[in-house]
């Protein structure tokens, strides 16, 4: 066996934030290729697996009358972490049903809803202590401070952030949790949406019709929730007994989730650069349950088609 050659270390000179983004940073030009196809093409050479979300409809919601639970095919599913809370994240191109059945405050409730949620959030990440806070651009220490970002941090990166609890906070003292008001108000839309419940199923070779089905952009899921021998459980039943849509059968494994927030992914563009079309959304979940399923092989999407695994000999 030829020994590896280990590389001395060397000492890297730091560089002013400026002169790295100068470094890194082309102007476009009419020839360049987009990064987004570069990225696209090179995707395709890296297997995902494939996983199904499946939603209730809000009542409100114009779908409501047609199905129960509406679902979507998923090839950008992902693990984020798994402490101190498990979470998994997934992103859906807009315009989206199912998008709009994973945020019923913007289905069926009104317009003044979410702009009040925004102006709430924010405001309790600065207020309340025991929890974290962003801080803005000028409090950043250097090399963070020089990078091209807005001044205050966007409202819904406050608002994610506002609800993690500060390890490093005091203990609420008797005379303190005295003072302060122990419910908090009524007149806030945000503590009046439960977590919406999700299921997010990880799929088997044998789950590809499926999987098919869930990605043609139809509205009614009706007569997919009716297949037999295909959900657990009576997933066309009307009780209310379950908080979480059906998993699907024979697949590797079963996700039962919340939803804890999502991130409009156009607004993570840099200052001055124009964002066309409603760009996508990444929804964060954290998982409450999971069930392992019976089938140990996963669906994966590889240059655009289904493929499986197979061990080395």
């Amino acid at each position: 066996m030829r020994p590896i050659a280990i590389p001395t270390p060397c000492k890297i000179p730091r560089r002013p934030a400026e002169s790295i983004l100068r470094r890194f940073h082309h102007p476009e030009s009419p020839d360049a290729p987009d990064p987004a196809n570069l990225l696209r093409q090179v995707m395709r050479n890296v297997a995902q697996p494939v996983a199904i979300a499946v939603a209730s409809v809000p009542p409100t919601s114009p779908l409501a009358p047609l199905a129960k639970y509406h679902g979507a095919t998923l090839t950008s599913f992902t693990s984020l972490t798994l402490h101190p809370r498990p979470l998994v994240a997934f992103s859906l191109r807009l315009p989206s049903r199912m998008a709009d059945c994973l945020r019923p405050w913007r289905t069926g409730g009104s317009i003044e809803e979410p702009k009040a949620r925004q102006t709430v959030e924010p405001q309790t990440a600065v207020q309340v202590s025991n929890t974290l806070r962003l801080p803005p651009k000028s409090e950043l220490p250097w090399p963070l401070s020089t990078l091209p970002m807005p001044e205050d941090p966007p409202p819904w990166a406050q608002s994610l952030v506002s609800r993690i609890p500060n390890p490093l906070a005091p203990p609420a003292s008797p005379m303190t949790s005295s003072c302060t008001p122990k419910d908090p108000p009524e007149s806030s839309p945000a503590t009046l949406i439960p977590p919406t419940p999700l299921t997010i199923s990880l799929l088997s070779p044998s789950n590809e019709a499926i999987a098919d089905a869930l990605s043609q952009p139809r509205t009614d899921h009706s007569s997919i929730f009716a297949l037999p021998d295909t959900w657990e459980g009576n997933p066309t039943a009307s009780t209310d007994e379950t908080p979480h849509p059906p998993a699907l059968l024979g697949c590797v494994g079963s996700l039962q989730c919340q939803v804890v927030g999502s991130v409009m992914l156009k607004d993570l563009c840099l200052p001055g650069e124009v964002q066309e079309g409603e760009g996508s959304e990444m929804f964060i979940c954290r998982v409450v349950a999971v069930k392992m399923g019976d089938m140990d092989e996963p669906l994966l999407h590889w240059r655009r088609r289904y493929a499986g695994v197979k061990e080395f000999d």
